[in-house]
C-alpha cells in the first residue's frame, strides 16, 4: 500500500491488476469512519481520481457546514429552486415577482430539467430548454397529432431572468463554480408598435363610455395616465378636492389568492398628481350618487369591492366596438395620454411624474417617436428661418410648435 499524506487517502495494488484508492469520509450515524474507494487501471490513474475524489468531498463538507438549509449539497435544479424562492425571495421581493418567479419553475423550467443536478447543468443544456420554450413549449397534444407553438419571446425572456437569478445564487453560495445561463444567447425583442388613440377617436371612445355609464372613470384615465391597478385601488380620501390633486399609493392586482392590494411597483409611483377643473367636477358629481359612506372612487357594482381587473379589460373592448375605434388595451389609454400630453408641449419632466416613472429618460426613450417628430419640426422651422432672404426674415415672424 502506497503511503499517502493524512488528506491525501491511501493507494494500494490489488490482486486482479487494478489499482484502488480509499479516503476517509466522514462518520456514519453510529459514528463508525465512512470509507469510500476509487478503482482504476493505472496507479496514476487512480492517484488522480483519488485527488479529485478528496476534492469534491472536501467541497460538500465545506457546503454543508456553511449552507446548513441543504440537506444535499449537489442540488437538483427542482429542489434548490424551492429553496432559492423561499430563502432568497420571499419576503424580499414583491409578492407579484416571487409568484411570476414561483410559476416560471413549476410551469416551464422544473418539468423540463428539475431533476438535473445542478453541476450537470451546462450552458448548452439551458440554451436548448429556453429555445425549446420559445420555438414549441408549449403544451403539445399528441393524441391529436398536434405540434405545439412557442411561448412568446417576452415570455421566455421573463424566465430567462429568473432561472439566471436563481442559479447566480448558486454561484455565491459555490454549489456551482459558473452560472451556466450567463452565457445563453436569446433573439433581439422587437420592440412593438405603440397604439394609442387619437383626438377624435378619444372623443367617440369617451361619447360612448357616457351611454356605457363610466364616463368619469375613463374621463380620469384619459386625463391622468394612472394604471389600471392604481385607478381601480383610489379612495375618496385620495381626493384632495381643495387642491385638485390625487394621491397614488396603492394598487389593485389579481393573484393566486385573489385580488389584493398593494403598494405600487415602484417609490417613483407613490406619488401626487394635479387633476383639471372639469375631472373635479366630475368626480364630485359621482361621489354625490353614491351611498354615504363609500370608501372606494370606483367600485363594482357587482360586489362593491375592488374591481376585476379582467372585467375592466372586457368591458372596455365592448365599449370600444361600440365606438368603433381602435381595440386597444387599458395600458394604451395610458399611452395615448402621454402621447397627447407631449404633442401640446408638455415637458418630458412633468409627465414621468404624472406617469410613476422612475426617471424622465425612460419616458423619453418611450416615446421617442413623438419626440422625434416634434424634434424635426423644430428643424424644419429653424431651416426656412435661415435660408430665408433678409428682407423676408424682418418681416416675418417665426412661430415654433408648442
Amino acid at each position: 500500500m502506497s503511503k499517502r499524506q493524512n488528506g491525501e487517502g491511501t493507494l494500494r495494488k490489488r490482486k486482479d491488476g487494478r489499482w484502488e484508492g480509499r479516503f476517509n469520509a466522514g462518520v456514519d450515524e453510529s459514528g463508525k469512519p465512512k470509507v469510500k474507494y476509487i478503482l482504476a487501471k493505472t496507479q496514476a490513474e487512480c492517484a488522480k481520481k483519488l485527488k479529485e475524489a478528496i476534492e469534491l468531498y472536501e467541497r460538500d463538507r465545506v457546503i454543508s457546514e456553511r449552507c446548513t438549509f441543504l440537506t444535499n449539497p449537489n442540488p437538483t435544479l427542482s429542489e434548490w429552486s424551492r429553496i432559492w424562492l423561499d430563502s432568497y425571495c420571499k419576503g424580499i421581493i414583491r409578492d407579484s415577482t416571487y409568484e411570476n418567479y414561483e410559476f416560471f419553475f413549476e410551469r416551464y423550467l422544473n418539468p423540463r430539467i428539475g431533476d438535473v443536478q445542478l453541476r450537470s447543468l451546462t450552458t448548452i443544456m439551458c440554451q436548448q430548454v429556453l429555445m425549446d420554450l420559445y420555438t414549441h413549449g408549449r403544451l403539445i397534444d399528441t393524441s391529436k397529432g398536434k405540434a405545439g407553438t412557442g411561448y412568446s419571446l417576452k415570455t421566455v425572456k421573463n424566465v430567462k431572468i429568473a432561472f439566471q437569478a436563481c442559479l447566480q445564487k448558486a454561484e455565491d453560495e459555490d454549489l456551482i463554480p459558473k452560472n451556466p445561463v450567463k452565457g445563453v444567447k436569446l433573439p433581439k425583442l422587437q420592440k412593438k408598435e405603440m397604439k394609442t388613440l387619437k383626438v377624435n377617436e378619444l372623443s367617440a371612445f369617451l361619447n360612448e363610455t357616457i351611454r356605457s355609464d363610466c364616463y368619469e372613470f375613463y374621463f380620469l384615465e384619459i386625463t391622468t395616465g394612472l394604471r389600471l391597478g392604481e385607478i381601480l385601488a383610489l379612495e375618496w380620501e385620495d381626493l384632495d378636492e381643495e387642491n385638485k390633486t390625487i394621491r397614488v399609493n396603492k394598487q389593485v392586482r389579481r393573484s393566486k389568492n385573489g385580488l389584493e392590494v398593494s403598494t405600487p411597483k415602484t417609490q417613483a409611483s407613490i406619488r401626487t398628481i394635479s387633476i383639471s377643473d372639469e375631472c373635479l367636477r366630475l368626480l364630485k358629481g359621482l361621489k354625490s350618487r353614491m351611498p354615504v359612506g363609500t370608501k372606494l372612487m370606483f367600485p363594482s357594482p357587482v360586489s362593491g369591492t375592488y374591481y376585476d381587473p379582467k372585467t375592466i379589460t372586457h368591458r372596455l373592448h365592448r365599449i370600444q366596438k361600440r365606438a368603433g375605434v381602435p381595440q386597444i388595451r387599458f395600458h394604451d389609454l395610458r399611452h395615448s395620454f402621454a402621447t397627447l400630453s407631449i404633442e401640446q408641449g408638455m415637458d418630458i419632466k412633468t409627465i414621468s411624474h404624472m406617469l410613476g416613472h422612475t426617471d424622465a429618460g425612460f419616458t423619453m426613450n418611450t416615446y421617442m417617436h413623438v419626440t422625434d417628430a416634434m424634434q424635426q419640426n423644430v428643424a424644419d422651422t429653424m431651416g426656412r428661418l435661415l435660408t430665408a432672404k433678409k428682407d423676408d426674415k424682418r418681416k416675418k415672424v417665426v412661430d415654433f410648435p408648442a
